[in-house]
């Protein structure tokens, strides 16, 4: 099924919600920066976990830059506004758009820069039995001084796409966002407030968030099981297209089931 909701900016918020037939929870998948949700294996994942008997929904945010069609960056004016506030109300609106088509317990699974996102908005979601990361920030903060200097002085940051090209302004209302809502937007603190167990999943070999970040994560949660998977990237070895599961992914995918299953 797939669904067009709008955000609190009147923009399109494009999703597919999976329900197999006797669905045991409902799984909310959250893409990361530069991510979407037909990105390599999240359109794989959504389909290993409908196999396990969960519905599933993955979703682009308003400004995560895709526009009409659903694997190309073509709205980067879009992408160049967003900010974690936003981000934020975006899952919000999916959460309850899904809830209110089945009434099921509810996860939220987030990658990267999506599963400081989940852990942010977990105390939010009614009904949330789980939360789960992959390859989590466990800051919003990732720039250092002399790049916010100079990042105000021009008024935008540049980003490379390294599998597009292209080039990804970013204006400065994530930093703006961010400076107005220190506390809202610190990830540790969020995690120490979970009311509900963490799974947190680590590439060995990250490349994009150091795998020490998923220590501090783990270190500041009232439940959680950590995994570390040796040989992982950022994305278990994953490429888009996903032309061949890594086995990296398939255990990371396997855990990610099974505590569903446990928590249902």
């Amino acid at each position: 099924m797939r669904f067009t909701i709008k955000s609190s900016e009147k923009l399109p918020i494009r999703g597919n919600l999976e329900v197999p037939r006797g669905a045991r929870a409902l799984v909310i998948l959250i893409h990361g920066f530069k991510g979407f949700k037909d990105w390599g294996f999240f359109p794989w994942l959504a389909e290993v976990l409908c196999d396990s008997g969960f519905a599933v929904c993955r979703f682009n945010m308003a400004r995560s830059g895709i526009g009409g069609n659903p694997e190309t960056f073509d709205r980067l004016d879009l992408f160049a506004d967003d900010s974690y506030s936003g981000q934020l109300d975006d899952l919000h609106r999916v959460v309850d758009y899904c809830q209110k088509r089945v009434a099921l317990p509810t996860f939220l699974a987030g990658h990267s820069r999506g599963g400081g996102v989940a852990i942010l908005g977990a105390a939010g979601v009614h009904n949330l039995r789980g939360v789960i990361t992959w390859s989590s920030i466990a800051r919003v903060e990732r720039w250092d001084e002399a790049t916010v200097r100079q990042w105000r002085k021009d008024g935008y940051m540049d980003v490379l796409n390294s599998r597009t090209k292209q080039i990804m302004r970013t204006s400065t209302r994530i930093l703006d966002d961010f400076e107005s809502n220190r506390q809202r937007l610190d990830i540790l603190a969020a995690v120490s407030r979970l009311e509900v167990p963490l799974l947190v999943i680590h590439g060995e070999r990250d490349e994009s968030v150091p795998v020490g970040e998923s220590q501090e994560i783990a270190a500041a949660a009232p439940e959680v099981s950590r995994l570390v998977i040796g040989g992982a990237s950022h994305t278990y070895n994953a490429i888009h297209p996903l032309v061949h599961v890594p086995r990296a992914l398939m255990l990371a995918a396997d855990v990610t089931a099974r505590f569903v299953g446990a928590y249902s």
